[in-house]
């Protein structure tokens, strides 16, 4: 499962991520003076998913602050690094083109599909 493959991922990299208690608003964060990575204990596996993926994309642009560039780069480093054109095109098929049902079909977040979408376009512009 993905998930399990961000996992192995992150330890390959050399973090280390934990789950915590990360209150009412937020699903993760990466803290780069520790190179570590922590979940809210209470995501869905497909929340989980997307929340590693996103964070995994703070962790390699070294990202000290969340500022919307760093944001929307970390989002869509995320969604290339969990969902392959393959896999979007097959999800597309099977459940339609909301966002939301291609997010289920794949088990990640819509965000995350949304996050994918931009940067498929902006990369396939730049062909």
């Amino acid at each position: 499962m993905m998930l399990d493959r961000l996992f192995h991922h992150s330890a390959d990299l050399g973090l280390l991520v934990e789950w915590a208690d990360l209150g009412d608003v937020r699903r993760g964060e990466y803290r780069d003076a520790t190179r570590t990575i922590v979940l809210h204990r209470d995501l869905t596996r497909a929340q989980a998913t997307a929340t590693l993926a996103h964070e995994l994309g703070h962790a390699a642009f070294g990202d000290r602050c969340s500022t919307p560039e760093a944001e929307r780069r970390a989002w869509e480093y995320g969604a290339a690094l969990t969902i392959t054109a393959a896999d979007y095109r097959r999800a597309e098929r099977v459940a339609g083109p909301h966002p939301s049902a291609i997010a289920a079909e794949l088990g990640v977040t819509r965000r995350l599909v949304e996050a994918w979408r931009d940067w498929y376009r902006r990369t396939r512009l730049t062909d």
